[in-house]
């Protein structure tokens, strides 16, 4: 997935987290400037809701950057400012073949000779270091910032390679944006045909802060102010980009890329889930019938969200048996209240991938 990030600049603008899925953010405070980070909570959970569960009780406010190496890399999370400290505890050593030491700004766990004995401490590369992927858990990426890092990988070390002044970070904390899913997948180009009406949805959401959703097509601004728009295209190739923004001052771009073919091309158009989903009558008074099937065996999810990207009621989650079967949605949310009229989106998630269905509630 390629994302662009914005920072609004007021004092300055960051991203924050919200689920116990997708991608999570955070941000150091030092006194060599700010950076954020891209936690991969999704890819190495144990070792990145670590470091998130530390950082929001605080535990790495105050401390500094106990050992830096020129070249190599920066580390933090002793509360002794020594290398000799820890939370009190260790986690399991955790990998993932797509996490590698492959560029600056790798942010990956520490640990001493003995494998699963990672806990607080972590560092920061400053150049590629592949002899150390597989052996210590790769669990983010700075994403802004970098040439912060940098410069705290410049400064001049004692013999322990101890900074002579020291680097302090005044706070470093999760920012509150949480990026879950998006549909079509943005890691590859989405083909279609021409004229044919196309669903686009962002799942994102924060714990206080406010989200914006600003789509352009082609860097033209539209109109649409939602986490999903529909439309159609013309022939030809089109980038569709929605900007979401938070009010905790970070924005992320969500960027696909469309090749449109006439309406008789050949076109390889990627195969769709293995599951399907549709609901009526649609527009709906007093409750709609969804019909849902799945090719396999599988965990299946089915959910209905308001148009600010809320799950207001959750229909089914757990596992299906292949075949299909009916839900039926009454208009209210999941504590048995009635919902407003207006535009809802039905989604079915499974293991195999993802489907949405706008539905409207007429009273």
């Amino acid at each position: 997935m390629k994302f662009t990030l914005r920072l609004f600049c007021i004092m300055a603008i960051v991203l924050i987290p919200v689920l116990s899925e997708g991608r999570i953010f955070a941000r150091w405070h030092t006194s060599l400037g700010s950076f954020s980070a891209e936690l991969y909570d999704e890819l190495v959970p144990i070792t990145a809701l670590n470091f998130r569960d530390l950082a929001n009780d605080g535990f790495y406010n105050n401390l500094i950057f106990h050992r830096v190496i020129e070249g190599f890399m920066i580390q933090d999370g002793c509360p002794n400012g020594t290398g000799t400290g820890g939370p009190g505890y260790n986690i399991q050593d955790e990998f993932h073949p797509d996490l590698l030491h492959d560029s600056a700004g790798v942010l990956a766990m520490a640990r001493t000779s003995a494998p699963n004995s990672a806990g607080s401490q972590y560092y920061i590369t400053l150049a590629p270091q592949p002899h150390l992927d597989g052996g210590y858990a790769v669990f983010g990426r700075i994403i802004e910032g970098l040439e912060n890092v940098m410069a705290i990988g410049s400064v001049p070390t004692n013999a322990q390679d101890r900074p002579i002044t020291p680097v302090n970070i005044f706070q470093l904390r999760m920012l509150d944006l949480h990026l879950l899913e998006f549909y079509p997948s943005l890691e590859e180009t989405l083909q279609i045909e021409a004229n044919t009406m196309q669903m686009f949805v962002t799942q994102a959401y924060t714990s206080e802060a406010t989200l914006n959703y600003t789509w352009y097509l082609n860097d033209e601004l539209l109109p649409d102010d939602m986490f999903m728009i529909e439309r159609t295209f013309s022939s030809g190739n089109h980038t569709l980009r929605c900007n979401i923004a938070s009010s905790d001052s970070i924005a992320f771009d969500a960027i696909w890329n469309i090749q449109v073919s006439s309406a008789n091309a050949d076109l390889q158009i990627a195969s769709a889930p293995q599951i399907n989903l549709k609901a009526g009558p649609n527009p709906f008074g007093d409750k709609i019938a969804i019909q849902c099937a799945s090719t396999k065996e599988q965990v299946v999810a089915v959910a209905v969200f308001n148009l600010r990207g809320q799950k207001v009621r959750e229909l089914q989650k757990g596992a299906q048996k292949q075949g299909s079967w009916e839900l039926e949605w009454d208009g209210c949310d999941n504590r048995g209240h009635e919902l407003s009229p207006g535009i809802y989106l039905l989604k079915m998630k499974a293991e195999s991938g993802s489907l949405f269905r706008k539905i409207t509630k007429l009273r």
